[in-house]
């Protein structure tokens, strides 16, 4: 009764072990993955996010308000026979304009700044904590395959400290962040060139009027 009562002891602590070490490789396998795409995703959502709440402006949209005025205004206002006005009105114009790009601009370099700032941030913590799961797990597999389906390649899988026929956490994170990557990649630019349409129309450069001959 002794002998299979310590067999069933051994092999009930085995399988706990076994147990314990599939969840290990499961949880290294999700940590590793998780900090693998944060390194690309979280800077594209950050841009994106910027975007959605640093639209237009309170004084922007007043200045865009008052060209509309004006401009509508100078649509009733004859150039030949009411010049002074009409050039008046137009260097007004011309003078918001100046303004509003001035303020978009503005407004632009603030959003590169805290993205910039943000981005940095993101990298360096996401950098730390690659150093850190790298170093506490360098001999911890995130995956075990069999040795046939490594081959040629199992000692490079295993870099540093695995075994052959496991993928150490090191390569783990530069196949995930190179495959991010390249998604990203075929993805519209997260930095696209401003459209020609991008411009609110009363912002088109309009040339000041100039005096016509005298008959």
């Amino acid at each position: 009764m002794t002998v299979p009562l310590q067999r069933l002891q051994y092999t009930s602590r085995h399988v706990s072990a076994l147990s314990a070490r599939n969840q290990l490789k499961m949880h290294l396998f999700i940590i590793t993955t998780v900090l693998g795409c944060a390194g690309v995703v979280l800077p594209a959502l950050l841009y994106h996010f910027i975007r959605a709440i640093g639209g237009e402006g309170p004084e922007e949209r007043q200045i865009r308000q008052e060209v509309l005025r004006l401009k509508q205004q100078l649509q009733n206002i004859s150039m030949v026979d009411q010049f002074a006005n009409y050039a008046r009105i137009q260097r007004k114009i011309n003078s918001l304009n100046q303004q509003y790009k001035a303020k978009v601009s503005e407004r632009s370099i603030g959003q590169q700044r805290v993205q910039l700032t943000v981005n940095g941030i993101i990298k360096t913590v996401v950098g730390l904590s690659c150093l850190w799961l790298v170093w506490e797990n360098r001999s911890e597999p995130v995956v075990s395959l069999p040795d046939t389906l490594v081959w040629p390649l199992g000692p490079v899988l295993s870099f540093p400290s695995c075994q052959y026929g496991q993928i150490s956490v090191v390569v783990w994170l530069a196949v995930v962040r190179t495959v991010c990557g390249r998604i990203s990649n075929l993805l519209p630019s997260s930095s696209p060139k401003p459209a020609a349409h991008s411009i609110p129309s009363p912002f088109i450069p309009t040339p000041t009027p100039v005096s016509p001959p005298l008959d």
